[in-house]
C-alpha cells in the first residue's frame, strides 16, 4: 500500500509544456555575453548578438530534452553516500542555500553568517541521516571576499562525505577543475564519480547571467550534474496565476536544458522549482505559501513526463523562529510534494524566513519532519505475512501482541515511526522533564559538535595527499 498524489492531468500538463515552448520560440531567453550562444546558434536558435536573446524553436528544445540521460548519478565520498535520481527513488533531502544571516542559537541574536556557521552546520548535517545531498548553505562573511569561495569549498569538502552542490557559482572554473581532479584522482575518475554539482539560477523572467551559464556548461562537460533553478516571484517577476507561473518556470528550465545540452550533450540536469509569491501586504517574498506547493507538485509531473528529475523548495517556511508557524508550514507543504514523487526537497533544513536565515537547531527538527514524511510515503506492506492471520488466531480473544516475536522483529525493522525530537511521553512526565522540542534540538546539535571537536573529521573523508592538494588549491593552511 502506497499513497500517491496526482495533481495535474495530461491535458493541463501538455498545455503548460506547449505554452513554455511557444515562449522560448517567440520571446526567447537572454544569455548576454555567454559563449554558449554560439552553440545555440549552431543548433538552430535565432540569436540576437546585441541583446544576447536566443529564440529556440520547439523542435530544437525537444531534441535537447531527448539528450538527457535517464538517470542522474551524484557521488559521495564513498559509495555509501551516493545518490541516484531516477524519478522513482525519492524523496531525497538537501538544505537550502547561501544564508547570509544566522539566528545564533547560543546568543539568540541575528548576525551575519560566518565560517564557523559553515563548519558547524556541515558537521551537523553530515551526521543527519535524513540529509542526502549537501548544498553550500551559508556565506562566510568573516572571510575576505577574494578568498571566500575557496575557503568555503575546503570547509565543506573536509567536513561532509555527502555529494555537494555549489550554489553560488564559482568565478574560476579552472580552480574548480583542479578540485575535481583532486577529488576524482584524475578527471576521468571524477567523471565516473562526480562529487560536485553546480546550481545555475535563472534571473526571472527569462534571463540568465552569461558568465554563470558558461561556467555551468564547463562543469557539465566535466561530468558534474547541473541543477537548473527557477525561482520567479508571483505578482512581481512572474505571473500572478499558478498556471502562468508554471509556464514561465518551465520555459526557463527548458531554456537552460537546451543551452547546457548544446554545449555539453548528454549532461545530467535536475529541474529545480523554487517559486515564491509577492505578499501584497508586506511586499516581501513568501516561500511558505500554499501556492509554492501547488506549483512545485505540478512541476513534479511535468518534469517526470519530460524525463527530468525534479527538486522542490517544499520544506520552506516564512516563520522567523522555530515555532508553530514553522511546523505547520513545513509539514503541510512537504508532504504533498513527497506524495507526488518529487526527487529532491529543500527549502529547507535549518532555514527560516523564506530561506533567508540560518538556525542550526532547526536541522534536527526538520529531520524529524523529513523522517515522518518518508515513513508516510513508504506506505505499508499488504501481504499474507503482514496480515498476520496465524498470529491473530494464536493470540485469540482477549490476548495481547506484545509478547509475540513478530512484534519485536517488526518494530526493530521500522514498522512504526519513532520521533527523535517530538515527544510521546504522558503529559505529567513531559512536564516533569521540562524540555520542549527546541531544547532537544539544541542538545542534539551540541552532542554532534562535541563529538566532532574530539577528533579530526577531515581525516576520515579524504586521503592525506588529497587534503594537502585541496588545501593548496584553496589557499588554506593545515
Amino acid at each position: 500500500m502506497k499513497l500517491r498524489l496526482n495533481s495535474i492531468d495530461p491535458a493541463e500538463r501538455d498545455l503548460v509544456v506547449e505554452s513554455a515552448l511557444t515562449i522560448l520560440e517567440r520571446v526567447g531567453m537572454r544569455m548576454k555575453g555567454a559563449r554558449v550562444l554560439d552553440a545555440l546558434a549552431d543548433h538552430g536558435a535565432e540569436v540576437d548578438r546585441e541583446t544576447g536573446v536566443a529564440r529556440m524553436p520547439a523542435d530544437m528544445v525537444r531534441a535537447a530534452v531527448d539528450l538527457l540521460p535517464d538517470e542522474l548519478f551524484f557521488a559521495g565520498a564513498t559509495p555509501a553516500q551516493d545518490v541516484l535520481f531516477d524519478r522513482r527513488n525519492g524523496p531525497f533531502f538537501n538544505p537550502s542555500a547561501s544564508h547570509a544571516k544566522t539566528l545564533d542559537f547560543r546568543t539568540g541574536q541575528l548576525r551575519p553568517s560566518s565560517l564557523q556557521d559553515v563548519r558547524e552546520g556541515t558537521l551537523v548535517m553530515d551526521a543527519t541521516r535524513e540529509i542526502d545531498v549537501m548544498w553550500t548553505f551559508a556565506t562566510a562573511n568573516d572571510v575576505p571576499v577574494e578568498r571566500r569561495e575557496a575557503v568555503e569549498y575546503y570547509t565543506y569538502l573536509t567536513n561532509t562525505s555527502k555529494p555537494l552542490v555549489i550554489v553560488d557559482c564559482p568565478t574560476d572554473a579552472s580552480e574548480m577543475k583542479r578540485i575535481a581532479d583532486i577529488l576524482g584522482g584524475g578527471l576521468e575518475g571524477y567523471r565516473r564519480r562526480p562529487r560536485l554539482g553546480v546550481l545555475c539560477a535563472v534571473r526571472a523572467p527569462l534571463a540568465v547571467n552569461g558568465a554563470l551559464l558558461d561556467v555551468t556548461c564547463e562543469f557539465a562537460a566535466l561530468g558534474s550534474p547541473v541543477f537548473a533553478y527557477t525561482m520567479p516571484m508571483s505578482g512581481a517577476t512572474g505571473p500572478i496565476t499558478v498556471a502562468g507561473m508554471l509556464t514561465l518556470m518551465w520555459a526557463e528550465i527548458l531554456g537552460m536544458v537546451t543551452a547546457v545540452q548544446s554545449a555539453a550533450p548528454g549532461s545530467a540536469v535536475l529541474a529545480c522549482c523554487g517559486p515564491g509569491i509577492l505578499d501584497m501586504r508586506t511586499t516581501s517574498m513568501s516561500l511558505g505559501s500554499p501556492e509554492n506547493t501547488l506549483m512545485g507538485v505540478a512541476s513534479v509531473e511535468i518534469g517526470h513526463s519530460l524525463g527530468l528529475p525534479v527538486h522542490n523548495s517544499a520544506l520552506s517556511t516564512d516563520a522567523q523562529h522555530p515555532g508553530i508557524q514553522a511546523g505547520y508550514e513545513k509539514g503541510l507543504k512537504v508532504l504533498p510534494a513527497a506524495l507526488a514523487g518529487v526527487d529532491l526537497i529543500s527549502g529547507g533544513f535549518g532555514a527560516l524566513a523564506s530561506s533567508s536565515v540560518w538556525h542550526l537547531p532547526m536541522v534536527p527538527i526538520d529531520a524529524d519532519v523529513a523522517a515522518l514524511v518518508r515513513r508516510i510515503v513508504a506506505g505499508s506492506e499488504i501481504s499474507a505475512d503482514a496480515v498476520m492471520l496465524d498470529v491473530i488466531e494464536r493470540v485469540g480473544v482477549g490476548g495481547d501482541y506484545l509478547k509475540q516475536r513478530i512484534t519485536r522483529d517488526r518494530v526493530r525493522a521500522g514498522e512504526h515511526f519513532s520521533p527523535a525530537i517530538g515527544s510521546r511521553l504522558p503529559l505529567e512526565q513531559w512536564m516533569a522533564e521540562g524540555r520542549q522540542e527546541t531544547d532537544v534540538a539544541r542538545d542534539t546539535v551540541e552532542q554532534v559538535l562535541a563529538g566532532s571537536d574530539a577528533g579530526d573529521t577531515s581525516a576520515s573523508l579524504l586521503e592525506d595527499d588529497q587534503l594537502e592538494a585541496l588545501a593548496e588549491v584553496c589557499g588554506v593552511a593545515r
